[in-house]
């Protein structure tokens, strides 16, 4: 073939391909809860989306997406099918919502696809009568598996707010994809890794997503998305859950944004699938209106066999105390030793100085099934008499154990010997964390439905508590989704401790589900680290439990930026060189002032803080620059807390709008200003409930903070 005829074949091709865009039938239109729905009435795909005079979804005929499935088997193995590539849906509009359907979705390229493969898709208006429900049915009628689906599959997502406006915020994250995912002209890498894709995972707070609820928009609208999914949700063949992945790529093309929820299954030939039911809620103002449905539908499942201790809400946090390194030994003068029982009475007087009022104690006994303390640390009768004037302290005392990886010769026990896990860490090793020539610490990871270690494990704690050690925080909790698992311990444990201590708390290292962990866990401890970049408010707006840390050494923008945020400060200040919680708070005064300022703060404006909700900056109409904006709403009243993220001292203006967060819609509010010492500035009232207020004079990093209320 030469190159003339090359060059004419792909002309035609392009000139059919435009004449079937130009020459595209009128999209059929549907509006369902006030969200207009543009359907093309050929392939069945999205080719609009609008609500409100906003525009999130806009498709031309070829790129309108719906459902997409990967069919590989043929001689061409990346091939597709999907609503991209069809034609003749059949596209049915009633009362009750639409149904799009496809006795054989189209291929993406000319491959056989050895038999049909069927599709429907029903979008039926939301009985909250604001939000849609998206659900799709697969039927595989070819002679080959499918491994993968893409539903919902978004394409043609518009920065309808603006490239640098539009936001994409998940539970874990927010992020502006318009210019995020933007690549440079100039950018040479490899094809396949280019970084206007992204792989978003929900599963533990500290991925990506962490949960399956995702919002794009800005403070005046968009829409949120979620599947109808609690826990595993479905697993695939290797035991996993299918639906925890969503895909977005920026087109280099039309700067469009195509977002697909990823599910990871098997559709044998001649079996059906289902997906889980999606709800898509469009909404004025911001992430925090759009997260509601979600939040309910976390309220209807999470079903907690216990509420969260008061103390764990009158508190900033916890501090974590390393008693010691691994390896330590009975000499005295032994620096693997960092504190002995004999210190935790002044730490835990340190601790209630600063607001916290819960201590976690790491490495107070070997890493083993616990069973016995350090004797290096002192005494057992010590260590019982430092645990009672910590309580009368009022700072409760949690032990922290491990006993998900068992180390040598502990797994034999148990049948295991492949010794795969080495967990050695210190300061004299070279690297300090898991050398490769260790022997000393390794082990195997526990098969948690393996009997005796369940009896071992349920035994030893069970004696802990009855030695009124009620307060435990869990290395590793890694589920599994049948029992015996670590939630048949965690069962037994919490209730035995429950009825000894009912101010007894449970926390853990949050891995897989994060919707177990909202059932049986008070507070998380996992290696969560302070950024600037860090967003984890839409988490706390949808999850009232457990609540979720986040690491702290000496900074103390990090402990403001955390507090203003509700998350829970970690406290674990370290000495030059020294391991983590080594030192004392009292050692950097810097720390010391700001948790005792964030700590008058809260008792202050307690109820705010413990009983209203936080929706984050969405009290505001407009963005606030050089500073964060985190509100707490209760049904009569709201908390507004500012920082100056800026670099200097600066005046800070908030335009404002309370309209759909008093209850009473009143005509007028009274605004009163405090600063950060808690001490009032000024009051004024305000007609209406939308206003700019300016904050005069505020320093790099202070705070300020605003009460709006109702004026009869």
């Amino acid at each position: 073939m030469n190159r003339a005829f090359c060059t004419a074949l792909c002309t035609l091709v392009l000139h059919v391909c435009s004449l079937h865009a130009t020459a595209s039938e009128p999209a059929i239109q549907a509006e369902l809860n006030g969200l207009r729905i543009a359907i093309d009435p050929d392939s069945g795909g999205l080719r609009e989306l609008a609500y409100n005079g906003m525009t999130f979804l806009k498709a031309a005929p070829a790129n309108a997406s719906l459902i997409d499935a990967a069919y590989p088997g043929t001689a061409f193995d990346p091939l597709r099918v999907g609503t991209r590539h069809s034609r003749g849906a059949r596209v049915d509009v009633s009362n009750e919502g639409v149904v799009i359907a496809w006795d054989a979705l189209g291929a993406s390229r000319e491959f056989s696809t050895n038999g049909p493969v069927a599709a429907t898709v029903t979008i039926k208006p939301a009985a909250d009568g604001r939000s849609i429900n998206l659900s799709a049915t697969v039927s595989n009628q070819s002679a080959l598996p499918i491994p993968q689906v893409l539903f919902p599959d978004l394409d043609g997502l518009q920065p309808f707010a603006g490239e640098d406006g539009t936001e994409l915020r998940t539970c874990g994250f927010a992020k502006k994809p318009f210019l995020e995912l933007k690549m440079a002209e100039d950018d040479g890498r490899w094809y396949a890794s280019r970084r206007n894709w992204l792989d978003l995972q929900s599963g533990a707070y500290d991925k990506s997503m962490a949960a399956r609820w995702l919002d794009l928009g800005s403070l005046q609208g968009g829409f949120s998305l979620f599947p109808r999914l609690w826990s595993w949700g479905p697993l695939n063949d290797a035991g996993e859950p299918a639906t925890n992945h969503v895909l977005l790529h920026l087109s280099q093309l039309d700067g469009s944004l195509r977002l697909m929820c990823e599910h990871r299954v098997t559709i044998d030939p001649g079996e059906t699938w289902t997906s889980p039911d999606y709800v898509l809620t469009p909404h004025r103002q911001g992430w925090a209106k759009g997260i509601e449905p979600f939040r309910a539908w976390i309220a209807e499942n999470v079903q907690r066999p216990y509420p969260l201790p008061d103390q764990l809400r009158e508190t900033l946090g916890f501090r974590t105390v390393w008693m010691a390194q691994q390896y330590a030994n009975a000499d005295p003068a032994d620096p693997t030793v960092v504190w002995r029982f004999n210190d935790l009475p002044e730490l835990a007087g340190e601790c209630r100085d600063h607001g916290l009022n819960e201590m976690v104690l790491w490495l107070w006994q070997p890493w083993e099934v616990p069973d016995r303390h350090s004797p290096e640390l002192g005494t057992a009768e010590e260590f019982v008499r430092a645990r009672d004037e910590c309580r009368a302290n009022g700072v409760n005392v949690s032990l922290f154990v491990s006993v998900m990886t068992m180390l040598d010769p502990i797994p034999a026990k148990y049948g295991w010997t492949d010794a795969a896990e080495f967990w050695g860490y210190h300061t004299d090793y070279v690297p300090m964390l898991r050398p490769y020539y260790g022997k000393a610490s390794r082990g195997s990871f526990a098969d948690q439905s393996h009997p005796g270690w369940q009896s071992d494990v349920t035994g030893s704690l069970l004696k802990l508590v009855e030695n009124d050690w009620t307060s435990i925080t869990w290395d590793q909790a890694r589920y599994a989704p049948n029992e015996p698992n670590i939630e048949t311990i965690f069962r037994k444990v919490r209730t035995a401790a429950k009825a000894r201590n009912p101010e007894s708390t449970f926390a853990a290292e949050d891995l897989n589900n994060l919707d177990l962990d909202s059932r049986w866990l008070d507070y998380t401890w996992n290696w969560a680290l302070f950024s600037e970049d860090l967003d984890w408010r839409a988490l706390v707006n949808a999850y009232p439990a457990p609540r979720f840390n986040v690491n702290v050494g000496t900074s103390p923008r990090a402990v403001k930026r955390l507090f203003m945020d509700h998350l829970f400060l970690n406290v674990m200040p370290s000495k030059p060189e020294g391991i983590n919680g080594s030192a004392r708070i009292a050692d950097f005064p810097e720390l010391s002032r700001a948790l005792k300022t964030c700590a008058t703060l809260h008792e202050k404006f307690r109820n705010h803080f413990e009983n209203g909700l936080p929706i984050g900056d969405c009290i505001l109409s407009e963005p606030c620059a050089n500073a964060r904006v985190n509100a707490y709403v209760l049904p009569e009243s709201v908390l507004v807390i500012v920082m100056n993220t800026g670099a200097k001292k600066s005046a800070v203006t908030l335009s404002m709008d309370v309209r759909s967060w008093l209850a009473s819609q009143p005509e007028h509010c009274t605004v009163t200003t405090f600063d950060e010492s808690g001490s009032q500035r000024s009051e004024r009232n305000r007609h209406g409930t939308s206003w700019r207020e300016s904050i005069s004079g505020l320093q790099r990093g202070e705070f300020a903070l605003l009460t709006i209320d109702p004026r009869m």
